[in-house]
């Protein structure tokens, strides 16, 4: 069975992880030396946050003067900084800009498709946006019309949570980033079946 099955196979109450290439592995994981996770095979993993898939219209940030935004404080930004570069070191960080918010780019391997995606932070501290960075369309052939994959908001954007489970005091731009992979992995299973697999996960490891 593969990955993208595997996120259908399990309960939501079954917690997963991902690798540090945008896998989802759920079984084998053992608690590491220094406080994370492990896997056998792909090393260090990461727990995927309590979430729910949605979609609609993706909530609107209104324009932030960027000299007094919140990751202009070194100890605010950093978090996120850290998770990311131990969770999902091949992302690259894009500092802000004059027009531009904190940004990492990389690619997700699903095992059954890589897509390479961005994760914005916002000005208001709320869900990151999770924005594909590839001319690909998100969906699927069914006969001769187009249909569009489940979860994403009017925008194209990957909806990963709700916006009320995020919860700035705690998540980072890496919990984030484990939803995009989460999500691609339903997708990926998705095209083939046409039938989303998972609604998001419940459990988280303790």
């Amino acid at each position: 069975m593969t990955i993208a099955a595997l996120v259908g196979h399990f309960a939501a109450t079954k917690p997963r992880y991902v690798t540090v290439n945008g896998q989802i592995v759920f079984d084998e994981i053992t608690a590491g030396n220094t406080g994370g996770y492990m896997h056998p095979i792909h090393g260090p993993v990461t727990p995927v946050q309590k979430h729910t898939f949605h979609g609609g219209v993706e909530e609107a940030v209104e324009a932030a003067d960027h000299e007094a935004c919140w990751w202009t404080q070194p100890e605010l930004i950093q978090r996120h900084i850290d998770a990311m570069a131990q969770a999902f070191p091949g992302f690259t960080y894009l500092s802000p800009e004059q027009d531009s918010v904190p940004t990492w780019i990389g690619q997700i391997d699903t095992g059954r498709g890589k897509f390479p995606i961005g994760i914005a932070l916002r000005s208001d501290q709320g869900l990151p946006r999770i924005v594909l960075l590839s001319k690909i369309k998100l969906g699927a052939s069914a006969g001769r019309r187009w249909v569009r994959s489940p979860h994403l908001y009017d925008n194209g954007n990957l909806c990963v949570a709700d916006a009320a489970e995020w919860d700035s005091e705690i998540h980072t731009a890496a919990t984030a980033t484990a939803w995009a992979a989460h999500w691609l992995a339903a997708y990926t299973e998705w095209r083939i079946t046409r039938k989303w697999p998972v609604t998001g996960v419940e459990a988280v490891a303790a």
